[in-house]
């Protein structure tokens, strides 16, 4: 009987792993495309490409749906059509890239291209990721420590001041009752938090959340300024790979304005295609746009003018990342010395509410 529900537990657990499957990550995405796109350079068939990059790959949920579009790529279905089939993992600037390559004979070109902004999109999000872990890991610290005091610490000294028969002062007043709060009340706070997150996540997935989100995101002081400027600079070098890959300039905004990763700039960039898709050129199209500087919509007209649009929001992208990472810095460097001050001050706090009474008893018993 034990061993048959041994058995029954261990397929139950068996069948929920074979349920979860982890999202495709920025860096499996990048090493496949980029993989893929050298081995079409060298002029090998794209299902001989897909059935070895498939072969040496390791278990993961790429794995299973390369496993899928080579098996259709075998049939005679197109590439781009494939990897349509799974949006939530091929974004659709990778499927309109390649279906322009499709086209054009120049699939080669276009899959490296893509390749390239997977590998700067990667590089871009560990430059940001690396500038916040140390705020991040002192904000942990700091909060489970003074979590700590308040529920471990603390009641053992509320304890023993409750049998003084003198006033206490009131910093010890208070910390008693913010400890008397966790120690009795911590489901309520965590019923709370849980549900602020899930009002939070509700929202942020309805259209007119996110527009309010990513709205009020652009104007927290400095930031804003810094989500604007990687916002400019994916915006920038996403146009820049589309131009150079031959993409139109309507399907080029149209992409662009889907994967830019902020509601406000989509918005702007949605209605920036309707012009352009009226005759105006993409500078026109941009210059009644309040989140592009004057600066950026000269370089497109100059790239326009020129030819040379692929080049100029290149430079414009890494102009801008630069300025990204410098007001990044600038925000972990103010961070820093905020919250040591934060964390002295809570510390602080709590060894002043405790010295007081013990002094007050001491001055008693002398």
């Amino acid at each position: 009987m034990a061993d048959g529900a041994l058995e029954t537990i261990k397929a139950a657990v068996k069948r929920l792993n074979s349920l979860y499957v982890p999202k495709v990550s920025v860096r499996d995405l990048s090493a496949f495309t980029r993989q893929l796109a050298t081995m079409s350079g060298a002029g090998v068939p794209l299902y001989q490409a897909m059935n070895t990059l498939w072969d040496s790959m390791e278990e993961s949920r790429l794995k299973v749906i390369i496993g899928k579009i080579k098996d259709k790529i075998k049939g005679g279905t197109p590439f781009s059509e494939c990897l349509a089939e799974y949006p939530e993992t091929f974004p659709p600037l990778m499927i309109g890239l390649i279906k322009v390559g499709e086209v054009t004979g120049l699939f080669e070109k276009t899959l490296g291209k893509y390749a390239d902004q997977l590998e700067w999109e990667e590089d871009f999000q560990s430059k940001i990721s690396t500038m916040m872990i140390y705020p991040l890991i002192m904000l942990f610290v700091g909060v489970s420590v003074l979590v700590f005091i308040l529920v471990a610490i603390l009641p053992t000294f509320v304890n023993l001041f409750s049998e003084f028969k003198q006033a206490l002062p009131l910093p010890t007043v208070i910390l008693m009752g913010i400890s008397s709060f966790f120690t009795g009340y911590w489901w309520v706070i965590l019923a709370v938090i849980i549900a602020v997150i899930i009002m939070y996540t509700r929202y942020s997935r309805t259209e007119k959340g996110r527009e309010v989100i990513d709205t009020a995101v652009l104007y927290i002081p400095l930031f804003g300024m810094a989500m604007r400027k990687a916002l400019l600079t994916r915006f920038s070098f996403s146009l820049s790979i589309m131009a150079g890959s031959g993409v139109p300039m309507l399907q080029a905004l149209s992409i662009t304005g889907e994967t830019i990763g902020n509601a406000v700039l989509s918005k702007y960039i949605k209605a920036a295609a309707k012009s352009v898709e009226r005759g105006s050129n993409l500078s026109q199209a941009l210059k009644d746009v309040p989140f592009f500087p004057k600066s950026v919509i000269q370089m497109i007209q100059v790239g326009e003018e020129t030819g040379k649009l692929e080049d100029v929001m290149s430079r414009v992208a890494a102009y801008h990342e630069k300025e990204m990472e410098l007001i990044t810095r600038r925000i972990v460097i103010m961070l820093e010395p905020i919250m040591i001050l934060v964390m002295a001050a809570g510390v602080g706090f709590v060894v002043i509410a405790v010295l007081l009474p013990i002094l007050g008893l001491s001055s008693i018993v002398k």
